[in-house]
């Protein structure tokens, strides 16, 4: 398993942010689309509502590849509800992990696996 330094993990968040931020493009494109089929499903026949079923099915395959990218890096998302993600980390010659959430421009918290310390912020 690869292990980040911290300069390696924000060296690495330009190439995430790109993938979370397609993700969440093709959320709001999903949430807008899937309106609009709510609404117009009743009139629909048969291969008309196959249609947009094959749509919401390439969505989910777009995605899961966005997903994909993602931990591809050796990453893995905190829980199943949170963009939060930890890298694998060594801090100080300590095994950790780093924690980054899109929304911030670098890592901040490492959680040391070693010890029972609680979150370091390393950035104030």
């Amino acid at each position: 398993m690869k292990r980040y330094t911290l300069e390696e993990a924000n060296q690495l968040l330009p190439v995430l942010s790109k993938e979370f931020d397609s993700l969440h493009n093709l959320q709001r494109e999903f949430d807008l689309w899937y309106e609009s089929f709510q609404q117009v499903e009743p009139q629909l026949n048969a291969e008309e509502k196959a249609a947009w079923e094959k749509r919401i099915q390439f969505m989910e395959l777009e995605a899961e590849m966005f997903i994909s990218n993602i931990l591809s890096h050796g990453v893995w998302f905190e829980d199943a509800f949170s963009s939060t993600l930890h890298f694998p980390a060594i801090l100080n010659g300590e095994k950790g992990v780093f924690k980054w959430h899109p929304e911030e421009p670098v890592i901040t918290v490492y959680e040391s696996m070693e010890e029972s310390l609680d979150s370091l912020h390393l950035v104030n």
